[in-house]
C-alpha cells in the first residue's frame, strides 16, 4: 500500500491523478478539510457524517446517476462511525459496492484513526482506494510551516520570537490556521512582529496558557492577573485555577519540607510524585520566588477564598480577583 502524504496533495492539488476511490486518516484535521474546500470549489460535493448516516441512504447516493454525467464526490466523513454501524452483511455489500465506484463519481472517507485497522472493511478498502495520511506535522516541520507563512505574507520576525510563537501553538494547525490570521490582522500595517504583538494577540491552548499564567503569578509578574481573566473569559473556571495553584503550593512545600528532613533533591521528587524535569524546574521556580511565609500565607488565603465562595456564595470571579492581586504584591 502506497500512501500519500496530505500536504503534498494540497501542494500539488490535481484530482485527475487520484483514484476515484479515496481514503484518507490520520489525526491532523485542519488538511482535511483544506483539501475538501479545494475539492468544493471545483465540483459537485454532498457530505455526509458517519454518526448520521444509515446504510440505506449510502446505496441510495452511490448508486445515483448524475443526468449529465457530471463529476460529482460524496464524502462521508467520521467513517470509522459508519463502519461500526454495519452489520455482516451490509459490510459484504458495502464491499461489493466501493469495488465498483468509476468515474463520474468520486468517494472519500474520511477517518480520525491514527493506525489503519487490519480488519474488514479497511482491509478490501485500502487495496482499491488510495490511501491518504493527514497526521500531525513534525515539530520541525510546523515551525518550517510557520516561517513560511510568515514570509509568503511579507513579515519579518526574529528566530527568537519565531521559536517562542511556535511553542504557544502546540503543533496544532488548526490553533494555528485561527492564531496567525488573528496575528497578521493585528500587524497588518507593519513588517516586523515582535514579542510584544505575539503576547496581544496569541492565546495558546488552554493547557499552555494555565501553565504561563502558573509560572508569572508565582514570580509576581503583573501580567498574570490578565492571563487570568484571559482563562475565565475563555471558559476557565475559578475553581479549576484555584486547584492548579494550590496543587503547586502543596507539591512546592512539601517539597521543600523533604530537602529540610535531610533528602536530596531527586529523592525528595520521587516522594513527591514528580518525575519530569519541567516540573521540577517549576517547583524550584516557586521556592526561589516566594519564601516559606509567603508560601504558607498563600495556602490559608486559598483555604479562606473557598470558604467565601462556596459557604457564604460571594462572587467567584470577584474573590478570585481579590486573592490574586493580594498575593501578587505582598
Amino acid at each position: 500500500m502506497n500512501e500519500l502524504k496530505i500536504q503534498q496533495l494540497l501542494k500539488e492539488f490535481d484530482l485527475t491523478k487520484l483514484k476515484p476511490l479515496v481514503f484518507i486518516y490520520g489525526n491532523e484535521g485542519t488538511p482535511k478539510n483544506l483539501l475538501l474546500e479545494k475539492i468544493k470549489s471545483v465540483m459537485t460535493v454532498y457530505v455526509f457524517w458517519g454518526d448520521e448516516l444509515d446504510f440505506k441512504t449510502f446505496l441510495n447516493e452511490i448508486g445515483t446517476k448524475s443526468l449529465f454525467q457530471n463529476e460529482r464526490v460524496i464524502v462521508i466523513r467520521q467513517f470509522e462511525d459508519f463502519v461500526s454501524k454495519l452489520k455482516k452483511d451490509e459490510t459484504q455489500l458495502f464491499l461489493e459496492k466501493i469495488k465498483k465506484v468509476n468515474l463520474p463519481l468520486r468517494v472519500l472517507f474520511i477517518s480520525s484513526v491514527e493506525k489503519i485497522p487490519s480488519s474488514e472493511p479497511y482491509k478490501t478498502l485500502i487495496s482499491v482506494a488510495d490511501v491518504v495520511i493527514s497526521n500531525k506535522l513534525t515539530p520541525s516541520a510546523f515551525y518550517t510551516s510557520i516561517k513560511n507563512k510568515l514570509q509568503r505574507e511579507g513579515k519579518n520576525i526574529s528566530q527568537e520570537n519565531l521559536q517562542y510563537l511556535v511553542s504557544l501553538l502546540n503543533n496544532d494547525l488548526t490553533l494555528a490556521k485561527n492564531e496567525i490570521e488573528k496575528l497578521l490582522l493585528y500587524t497588518a500595517d507593519k513588517k516586523e512582529i515582535t514579542k510584544e504583538d505575539i503576547d496581544a494577540v496569541i492565546t495558546p491552548k488552554f493547557e499552555e496558557n494555565v501553565f504561563i499564567f502558573l509560572n508569572s503569578f508565582f514570580k509576581k509578574e503583573k501580567n498574570a492577573l490578565k492571563m487570568a481573566l484571559n482563562l475565565i473569559e475563555n471558559s476557565a473556571h475559578p475553581f479549576e485555577l484555584q486547584s492548579l495553584i494550590l496543587s503547586q503550593l502543596e507539591k512546592a512545600l512539601y517539597y521543600k519540607s523533604l530537602i529540610e528532613e535531610g533528602l536530596s533533591p531527586e529523592e525528595a521528587f520521587l516522594k513527591v510524585g514528580i518525575t519530569a524535569p519541567i516540573q521540577k524546574s517549576n517547583i524550584n521556580n516557586i521556592l526561589k520566588s516566594r519564601n516559606q511565609k509567603e508560601l504558607e500565607n498563600m495556602l490559608q488565603n486559598l483555604y479562606n477564598l473557598e470558604i467565601q465562595q462556596k459557604v457564604f456564595y460571594q462572587d467567584p470571579v470577584e474573590k478570585f480577583i481579590e486573592f490574586l492581586l493580594k498575593n501578587l504584591v505582598e
